[in-house]
């Protein structure tokens, strides 16, 4: 049985925005190891592009007691699983390693997808705070870096996206996670129980960043991603990801902690890395005024 650390939450309970405290923080690899250590010893997951039609032919309707409902908006709620429904899935064997050693993350292994983090509720707010910036999705092509459970992908969906693409590093997480919240919220059935086409067209890739940015030729106006610069040694591959990902007037919304204990990342590193890079412009346009010192940065070429 599968008994992943993080919080259920229940629908009469907003999201907690509140932050977490260092012992849910992503975790360092055991035993000591370094990030750098383990990249320099185990080889990365390529990138494969998902079919949705995998979870169609296992497909059994979702108890709402197992879900959890968050709402950026009174128009947008947005229902996902919560722990309850993966109590009694079962995983790869690097997901329950994950969870045996009680780590958020396992480089190169697990990378936290079966965790809601805080910073996700966070740029989820802040996408709907205006009508100039939920214009900014419609029939714009978006992609949901680092998904995870998919919330700020489904939510550019609701907002009027033409295309979002869902990437998360482990495919359990896509599987099991991203593409049944999706299903939640974008697909629908007629009478004989065929599935209809959503509004916006969608794809769902796993594996690495560097693996995806060499195999998927797509451009986006919009790249959205949470809580992903906790490793500085993945630094360069975000940015290289967002030089040829990003389409030449677009934007790149990214939620993150000003610092990660633990595990040494945080915004003031990463916009370093962005003015040592000399590829694009940074500008904080959301930060949290307290609890756990929370960030929201957009990124533009220069």
């Amino acid at each position: 049985m599968f008994k992943f650390s993080f919080q259920v939450e229940t629908d009469e309970e907003a999201p907690s925005t509140s932050g977490k405290d260092e012992k849910t923080q992503p975790n360092p690899t055991p035993n000591g190891a370094t990030d750098s250590d383990v990249q320099e010893n185990i080889e990365v997951y390529p990138c494969e592009e998902l079919s949705i039609d995998t979870l169609q032919s296992t497909k059994t309707p979702v108890n709402p007691d197992v879900t959890t409902t968050f709402t950026p908006a009174a128009e947008y709620p947005i229902d996902y699983l919560n722990q309850l429904a993966l109590l009694d899935e079962t995983f790869t064997d690097d997901i329950v390693t994950a969870e045996s050693d009680h780590s958020d993350l396992v480089p190169n292994r697990y990378e936290g997808g079966l965790k809601v983090w805080e910073c996700t509720f966070d740029l989820g707010m802040f996408l709907v705070e205006s009508e100039d910036r939920r214009a900014e999705f419609r029939e714009k092509k978006v992609l949901d870096l680092g998904c995870g459970a998919g919330i700020l992908g489904i939510e550019a969906l609701l907002l009027g996206s033409s295309c979002v693409h869902f990437q998360d590093y482990n495919k359990d997480v896509l599987t099991k996670f991203t593409m049944v919240n999706y299903e939640l919220n974008c697909g629908s059935s007629d009478k004989e129980g065929d599935r209809q086409d959503p509004v916006g067209a969608v794809k769902f890739y796993s594996g690495d960043w560097g693996s995806f940015t060499e195999k998927c030729h797509d451009k986006y106006d919009l790249i959205l991603t949470s809580e992903t610069i906790y490793s500085t040694h993945n630094y360069a591959k975000l940015l290289e990801l967002f030089d040829r990902k990003l389409e030449t007037g677009g934007v790149v919304y990214l939620a993150a902690k000003t610092y990660y204990f633990g595990v040494g990342g945080g915004v003031r590193l990463f916009e370093a890395a962005i003015d040592a890079d000399g590829r694009f412009r940074h500008e904080l346009v959301w930060k949290c005024a307290s609890g756990v010192k929370r960030e929201i940065v957009r990124i533009t070429r220069k």
